[in-house]
């Protein structure tokens, strides 16, 4: 979490946006006080370790200002409360029931996105945003809701990392962050880079201006999920290179069933749909990796058979 988060320099926010982690009852903010006392009730008693909780204030400064975020994990669930106004709305997610997770960072302005179903059964999907400087605080939300790392020695470590040298050349951004998305004892199977899509709209004199279809990303599989790194396109791009990235995480057995679907205009989309919930995630690539993507396919068809 802190590698995929690592502070950069640009922006400005005060410490008063950073996010913070509540080590007890007294220090809730006072609005999500009596919510949070009767969601977790037994798990506040008196001699009791309290729950890992972490504050997400409200930053602006980045297009817009975000809502303010409180939440918890405890008994296998990540609630998060936040404040609209004067009221605190309430989503508990049960791990078993998250089906994707979302990662990303541009310059000081981070989020992580949580989607699946609710313990009431609705499909949903939350986003917590806070300063990059306070990543680290986090990553124990981050740890329960990715696969356990194994024991693996430096041999192993490096064999696997090894499997994304030859992206140095096509894009380091994303070679770098191809070997932070691992977790220890993953197996990497096949990996897919693609570069961005443009499409030409039209001409003015010598100049031929473009639309992007699809922004660079990068597909990995392996033996435990499907990691899904890509640009955003809030993040300023300087040369060809965009500031920042986002990392889409989607546990296999949270894969239902994967499809390619064929467009007009040399594009194929890889597209998943996750199960409970049926959420649909869709991954577009140049029809001319054809080849590829049916046999990332198939590879995923037969890790979740």
């Amino acid at each position: 979490m802190d590698n995929q988060l690592s502070s950069m320099t640009g922006g400005r926010q005060t410490m008063s946006s950073w996010a913070k982690v509540i080590e007890s009852y007294e220090a809730v903010p006072e609005p999500y006080k009596s919510a949070y006392k009767m969601t977790l009730g037994d798990s506040l008693q008196i001699g009791q370790q309290m729950p890992y909780t972490v504050f997400a204030p409200s930053i602006a400064g980045f297009r817009h200002k975000t809502a303010e975020k409180l939440l918890c994990e405890v008994n296998d669930t990540i609630t998060v409360w936040e404040r609209i106004g004067s009221q605190v709305i309430m989503t508990e997610y049960p791990l078993e029931t998250i089906t994707d997770l979302e990662i990303g960072f541009i310059l000081l302005f981070s989020w992580i996105t949580i989607g699946g179903v609710t313990s009431t059964g609705k499909v949903s999907s939350t986003t917590i945003e806070f300063n990059t400087a306070t990543a680290r605080h986090f990553a124990p939300f981050l740890n329960k809701m990715r696969p356990a790392p194994g024991i693996v020695d430096a041999h192993e470590r490096r064999a696997e990392r090894a499997k994304f040298d030859d992206l140095a050349v096509e894009n380091f951004k994303f070679m770098n962050f191809a070997i932070e998305s691992l977790v220890d004892g993953e197996k990497v199977i096949q990996t897919i880079y693609q570069p961005k899509i443009n499409k030409p709209t039209f001409k003015l004199g010598w100049r031929t201006f473009y639309r992007a279809l699809a922004l660079a990303h990068l597909v990995i599989l392996t033996d435990k999920e499907l990691i899904v790194i890509l640009d955003d396109e809030r993040g300023r791009e300087n040369r060809g290179i965009r500031y920042g990235g986002k990392w889409r995480y989607i546990a296999l057995s949270h894969i239902e069933a994967v499809s390619l679907l064929a467009h007009s205009g040399d594009l194929l989309t890889l597209s998943l749909t996750l199960s409970p919930g049926g959420r649909r995630v869709e991954i577009k690539f140049e029809a001319s990796r054809r080849q590829e993507i049916v046999q990332l396919k198939d590879e995923i068809e037969k890790l979740i058979s």
